[in-house]
């Protein structure tokens, strides 16, 4: 009775397997930069819609999320003597008002530093960050969600929920995309 329960099991796993490679398997890499490399099958998807900034994404280096919250942290401190470290040669930011600006590493400093003096305090708490890649442009980002509540010397109270998209080149901010949503109203 063993030998037929055997023979049949065997023949029973040589049935289920119909030749085809497994498809789901995925590997990890890990390229110079410590970014970490998801692979999975070549699922292609035709999307409804052309993608205006393509490419592949994958899993980003975490010291460029430490790199965005030090920035964050050290401006929400007041420790703007050394707020130009954290950005490029010259630096792009578009603010969640609409309004942007395309400048030099200093002058961009010194704006940031202009508008911290107008500000008695400010309170961060993170939602969430990741950090993400696109190997094809070669570019390096941090995307992250922030509750932000900024108390200015005037009076003036700010708080909102932000999500901040950072283009890191080299380890320094380069690009920063904000956008903001109000605190809804408890009732």
């Amino acid at each position: 009775m063993k030998k037929l329960f055997s023979i049949a099991f065997v023949l029973f796993l040589f049935s289920c397997n119909n030749g085809e490679k497994n498809t789901t398997e995925t590997t990890n890499t890990t390229d110079t930069t410590g970014a970490t490399e998801v692979k999975s099958p070549e699922n292609k998807v035709d999307l409804p819609y052309k993608m205006a900034y393509e490419g592949t994404a994958t899993i980003g280096n975490p010291e460029n999320i430490k790199t965005v919250m030090d920035f964050n942290h050290d401006l929400a401190d007041g420790k703007t003597d050394s707020i130009g470290s954290y950005f490029a040669d010259s630096v792009y930011v578009a603010f969640a008002d609409g309004s942007e600006i395309n400048n030099s590493r200093d002058s961009v400093s010194a704006l940031v530093t202009k508008w911290r003096k107008t500000v008695s305090d400010v309170k961060l708490s993170y939602i969430t960050a990741v950090a993400v890649d696109n190997k094809d442009k070669g570019d390096q980002w941090v995307f992250q969600w922030i509750d932000e509540a900024d108390n200015y010397k005037d009076g003036k109270k700010n708080h909102e929920m932000l999500h901040e998209d950072y283009r890191l080149v080299n380890g320094k901010i380069r690009d920063v995309y904000q956008y903001s949503q109000a605190i809804p109203v408890k009732k």
